[in-house]
């Protein structure tokens, strides 16, 4: 009889567990684990891509100023040759106000393009000293025109000029600009040829 009474209490090890409906506290640890994980990673996902877009947005002005310049120095250039095809004793070479002695950009100087001053005859200025000295641009805040005067901006543009021969000159514009700690620079190297 004692025995009979030992072997039918309810929480005997020889019944069977009954199923338990619900989770266990570790199943349930787990799971929060699992879903702040994947929630953490899409968080991360989309601030990289953030990220990432401004950087592509940077680059892309860093692009545009940099061609802007290039299109500034060929257009000087083109000018300098049409001047010459209608003034043929003209002693204008094709690079006047660009890369002769004492202009802005001659060989081994840096200098700056600034496209909103043509009336004083010309677009390019000396900058101080090599890649780095030139100031930085800055905005208009009405057409959004980057140039020297407005709101400063984080973007800084330099050319440089250097001769290949008589009648071909190599065209380097670098843009810096800094987002955060970090500075980054697009660069653009063109040849300019005398086409006459």
């Amino acid at each position: 009889m004692i025995y009979k009474k030992i072997f039918n209490f309810q929480f005997s090890i020889f019944n069977s567990v009954k199923k338990q409906k619900g989770f266990t506290v570790l199943e349930s640890i787990v799971a929060i684990l699992i879903l702040s994980l994947s929630i953490s990673g899409a968080f991360s996902a989309v601030q990289q891509g953030f990220s990432q877009s401004i950087i592509a947005k940077d680059e892309i002005k860093a692009s545009f100023l940099a061609q802007e310049a290039v299109e500034v120095i060929k257009n000087i250039r083109d000018s300098n040759q049409l001047y010459k095809i209608q003034n043929p004793s003209t002693s204008r070479t094709w690079l006047y106000k660009i890369a002769e002695s004492g202009d802005p950009c001659g060989f081994g100087n840096t200098c700056r393009v600034d496209i909103t001053t043509p009336t004083s005859g010309t677009y390019l200025y000396t900058c101080s000293g090599g890649w780095g000295s030139c100031n930085n641009l800055s905005q208009n805040q009405t057409n959004y025109i980057y140039a020297y005067s407005g709101a400063s901006s984080n973007f800084k543009r330099e050319v440089q000029i250097e001769s290949i021969s008589a009648d071909e000159i190599s065209v380097t514009v670098r843009v810096y600009w800094t987002k955060g700690l970090v500075t980054r620079d697009f660069k653009v190297k063109t040849v300019l040829f005398d086409w006459i």
